[in-house]
């Protein structure tokens, strides 16, 4: 986990999840939010990162400050394959409180600029079947809607609620 000593503030942008409702700024406030950006159509990385996440929620949930503020997203960089519909499905079979969301490509181009979070789709006229490369960083986001920190490769879920569980005593700590 590399956690930022300033965490930078998000600025303002609009997704939908897989609910049809709208996911923005407010949608972080309140909540610790792991964010990972993919596609349902990802052959390994996805699958295995959304797995490795759930089983980290699991840890995290069953930990004494529990999971009533956390949240995990999954957020679709191929809006033209992945719709609402089918984000709920591949969310749900991980878990079924996971949030998936996607938007147009301008919507997730400014969330994804605003994280460090390179991806690009490499659609061409008339394919159904296309690459799209992504980021395999999970970011977590804090409940002021701040880039607090990230977790990069090789992910475990272990680690992943052990550092989390450290980072909230810490802010506990600064809070009193």
């Amino acid at each position: 986990m590399t956690l930022f000593p300033d965490p930078k503030p998000l600025t303002a942008f609009a997704l939908n999840d897989h609910e049809n409702r709208v996911f923005d700024l407010a949608g972080l406030k309140g909540k610790w939010s792991f964010l990972f950006f993919g596609f349902t159509h990802c052959p390994d990385v996805c699958p295995t990162t959304l797995a490795i996440l759930a089983r980290a929620r699991d840890n995290i949930a069953k930990s004494k400050v529990g999971a009533e503020d956390v949240q995990f997203v999954f957020i679709s960089v191929d809006p033209n394959r992945d719709s609402a519909g089918k984000l709920g499905q591949y969310v749900a079979y991980f878990d079924t409180t996971f949030l998936g969301v996607t938007g147009s490509d301008a919507q997730i181009a400014n969330l994804a600029r605003q994280l460090g979070a390179p991806y690009q789709v490499a659609l061409k006229p008339g394919m159904e079947s296309y690459p799209v490369y992504h980021t395999t960083t999970v970011f977590l986001v804090d409940p002021r809607a701040r880039y607090h920190a990230m977790f990069t490769p090789p992910l475990d879920a272990e680690t992943i609620s052990r550092r989390f569980k450290v980072l909230r005593e810490l802010e506990g700590a600064k809070a009193t």
